[in-house]
């Protein structure tokens, strides 16, 4: 017998389960054996809240839209950068007749659904408030519930925001509670102050006073409520608290001594990296537990080889209804301690200063690295969401931006984070092909096709991509009479080897990348409209660096760092020099700041790149013909024939000189002063001082 798992609701790709599905049908009328919840309030997964956060610099307009626009672009709470969704309470607007209906539930019961809204057909119509302490919306909308998804009775005694958070880990929690602690010493590391709370709790609940718990903050600690009954519950829980920088686990382990200390450590912080700390604070056949369902099992495997550990490695559990009433019990011994509790959104610990960090930034400037895509500006953290957003779904991407801003390493990762990242990817330039031989390159040709083919034939780019990816970069040069063949390809998944009469079967996913505007080449005949549509299911646009700027210090710090390694020397940059690189428009984008970059290594007088190797570099004819160099009379020994060099005048005369040639060359005082680096007011003093 087949089970309906709500397969009827998927838009995209087919054939896959709702959580899986890239969009889901959210319809409100409901099919018979479905349920229809009215939403009162929605607990976002606190990983994926922190990224919405994160985005949208905690704006609260901004939020709503960020989270109305994951529902809409999806049908459901399914936020694509971290893959989570969240659950939710609401009560029972309509039961279909074939609707499972086992516990007897009727129209207006309130209800939590105890299963992730990622894969829950999903509409909001208004978001009425956001909770940031407990990441949860208060919202109207509606959810669809199919037949066997968990649902659970609301007791209305107890408090709202602490149930659906503890539900969130109910899993983990029941997981975690099943384990023998007892003379046991336990370490739990986290950067959530309630989350650590809930599983130190389950530990000390089912072991007493039998067992020493420790438990290590991250500095950045997020306190969701705080006060004395909070402060009361953290002493009755743990033995031992330290407020350390998860970020530095080598460290973090040494400071209080950790090294193979405890049998059992768990994990709930959502920090990558945090993971070194338990694997290196366990002891060799202990056991570490993460809570946290973004963790990397391969990576946790790869550490406990390199520290040469056994260790035994757990995550959450799947669904048992045994989950349900402990978690009641959980939330009714914890509410009384909460329920004088303030909400803060605040940061505890040492280092409340510094910019929060988290899976999605990175230290030093607060940028994201991912596979060398580095970026603070929001627009780029937007494309680096659609990357992961479409790498798991096998559709066409059409990457448009000019040239020089990152394109082929766009599909790069789009490539490197799919489900084909063990086949083929090959990389075209189509405007490198001669358009004689673009067509057997593609599809390849029969043996004796031509004058000069190989004798056995030969397989094109379609044939060895196939099962895996194919990169058409600057697929506006495609020459009309192929696009037309193209189009074949990409509609019937078949093509013809030149001098073949068979068809040749393929199976590629096809990203392609253009720096000219498609759609203006469809009105001049350029380029076919239905190949364009084809290609362009999801279209990703990559901004310019003048759009950009904010990404260029994190940029000019990792070329620095590369080129610097390479050529075996180092170099810093100055301050001036940093903000005039800023100014500039860079029409070549990346890749013209990067061969920039290197020139400045290589050029630099001394050990710090400064404004003027920065400006003799990129303006060149502001320098006469030996402006730079040292006056020809001074000798070695620092003394001309005629008397000490006055140092004074010649400054005076370099900057006299490099002021005339920029007024010359830009003709106003603005843009001179700006090409130069300096204030117009400074230029316009500066001007008048040497009678220019």
């Amino acid at each position: 017998m087949n089970r309906d798992f709500g397969n009827v609701r998927v838009l995209a790709p087919r054939d896959v389960l709702p959580a899986s599905a890239w969009e889901i049908d959210n319809n409100r009328n409901i099919y018979r054996n479905e349920l229809r919840l009215s939403i009162e309030r929605i607990h976002i997964d606190p990983t994926s809240f922190k990224q919405i956060l994160l985005e949208t610099a905690g704006n609260d307009a901004a939020i709503r839209q960020k989270i109305m626009d994951i529902v809409i672009k999806r049908g459901k709470l399914h936020n694509p950068v971290t893959g989570t969704g969240g659950l939710l309470c609401g009560r029972i607007e309509e039961i279909g007749p074939d609707y499972a209906n086992t516990k007897g539930f009727r129209k207006g019961d309130r209800v939590l659904l105890n299963v992730s809204l990622s894969g829950v057909p999903l509409f909001i119509s208004n978001i009425r408030s956001i909770d940031k302490a407990f990441g949860q919306i208060d919202a109207e909308g509606y959810a669809i519930v199919f037949d066997g998804v968990p649902l659970v009775a609301m007791p209305e005694e107890l408090p709202l925001d602490l149930m659906l958070f503890v539900f969130n880990e109910s899993g983990s929690l029941f997981k975690v509670a099943s384990l023998d602690y007892r003379g046991k010493s336990v370490l739990i590391v986290g950067n959530n102050i309630l989350t650590n709370i809930l599983f130190g709790y389950a530990v000390r609940r089912a072991a007493g006073s039998d067992v020493h718990i420790s438990c290590v903050f991250d500095k950045r600690t997020d306190v969701v409520v705080r006060g004395k009954s909070v402060d009361q519950l953290l002493s009755e829980t743990f033995d031992e608290i330290n407020y350390l920088d998860v970020l530095r686990p080598i460290e973090c382990v040494n400071s209080f001594d950790a090294y193979s200390k405890f049998d059992v450590s768990i994990n709930c912080s959502n920090i990558p990296g945090a993971e070194t700390i338990n694997v290196l604070a366990t002891k060799s056949g202990g056991h570490v537990f993460f809570t946290n369902i973004l963790f990397t099992y391969n990576t946790v495997v790869y550490l406990t080889e390199f520290a040469s550990k056994q260790l035994e490695i757990n995550s959450a559990v799947g669904y048992l209804e045994e989950y349900d009433a402990y978690d009641i019990e959980l939330v009714r011994e914890l509410a009384p301690y909460l329920a004088e509790a303030i909400p803060t959104e605040e940061k505890t610990g040492k280092d409340k200063s510094s910019r929060e960090r988290s899976p999605f930034t990175a230290q030093g400037h607060e940028k994201a690295v991912i596979d060398d895509m580095i970026y603070e500006s929001p627009s780029m953290a937007r494309v680096v969401s659609e990357i992961i957003d479409v790498s798991n779904y096998d559709c066409n991407v059409l990457i448009m931006g000019p040239t020089g801003v990152g394109k082929e390493k766009v599909a790069a990762m789009i490539q490197k984070n799919s489900s084909r990242n063990m086949q083929s990817f090959i990389k075209i330039n189509c405007a490198s092909i001669s358009p004689s031989l673009i067509e057997s390159e593609f599809f390849g040709y029969e043996k004796g096709a031509f004058t000069g083919a190989s004798a056995g034939g030969k397989k094109g780019y379609f044939e060895l991509a196939d099962a895996g990816t194919i990169f058409l970069d600057e697929i506006g040069e495609l020459p009309l009479e192929m696009q037309g063949k193209l189009l074949r390809v990409v509609q019937d998944g078949e093509f013809y080897r030149v001098g073949g009469t068979r068809p040749v079967k393929t199976d590629v996913r096809i990203i392609s990348a253009t720096n000219r505007d498609l759609e203006e080449e469809i009105e001049k005949g350029g380029f076919r409209r239905d190949l364009y549509y084809r290609l362009n299911v999801f279209p990703i646009k990559v901004p310019p660096l003048r759009e950009r700027r904010e990404d260029i210090p994190s940029l000019v710090s990792f070329f620095l760092d590369r080129y610097c390694k390479k050529f075996l020397t180092f170099r810093e940059m100055d301050e001036d020099a940093l903000e005039y690189l800023m100014r500039q428009d860079w029409p070549g984008n990346v890749r013209e700041l990067e061969n920039t970059i290197q020139r400045l290594i290589i050029g630099a007088k001394g050990g710090t790149i400064t404004l003027q190797d920065v400006t003799r570099q990129l303006e060149p004819e502001l320098y006469g013909e030996g402006g730079d160099s040292f006056p020809e009379q001074l000798g070695r020994d620092g003394d001309s024939e005629q008397g000490n060099i006055d140092l004074s005048a010649m400054v005076d005369s370099y900057e006299k000189q490099l002021i005339k040639q920029a007024l010359e060359k830009y003709g106003s005082t603005r843009k001179a002063a700006k090409a130069i680096g300096i204030s117009q007011t400074q230029l316009v003093r500066k001007k008048n001082k040497y009678g220019l």
